[in-house]
């Protein structure tokens, strides 16, 4: 399976640089193919969420660590799946946040929902800790 970055322009999509249109022009006028839209990851953004995270830990005293911390705002926020164990009860396993796992949309909602269940775990509310934390990032 190939894959192609490509970008809006004026309303169509187009290939990224010339390697994506060299491997586009392959694709037959009127021919049937799959495509998934995402927004690949930005980097600066997923720094800024570590931060936030840096942030919150430092300000608090219930978590011994930040995989702790992750942990527990995955649950709040839902990002986790179920398993049943095989004595039928139902645990939560957290999903990753990889870049390879979500997109940038996928993310930022993650983000904005991370930001709500922090600020509640220091006692502070989400466009405080917003603005906190992008002093340092913008």
């Amino acid at each position: 399976m190939d894959i192609f970055l490509v970008k809006m322009q004026s309303g169509v999509l187009a290939p990224f640089d010339d390697a994506d249109a060299q491997r586009m022009a392959k694709i037959k006028t009127n021919e049937v193919v799959r495509a998934e839209i995402t927004k690949p990851r930005n980097l600066l953004f997923h720094k800024k969420f570590m931060a936030l995270v840096r942030l919150v830990f430092e300000n608090q005293e219930r978590y011994n660590s930040i995989e702790d911390l992750l942990v527990e705002f995955k649950l709040k926020v839902g990002h986790y799946k179920e398993h049943i164990t095989t004595d039928g009860k139902i645990v939560y396993v957290p999903k990753s946040i990889s870049f390879s796992q979500m997109d940038e949309y996928e993310f930022n909602e993650f983000y904005n929902k991370a930001l709500n269940v922090l600020g509640k775990i220091i006692k502070v509310d989400s466009e405080t800790l917003r603005e906190q934390i992008e002093q340092f990032y913008y």
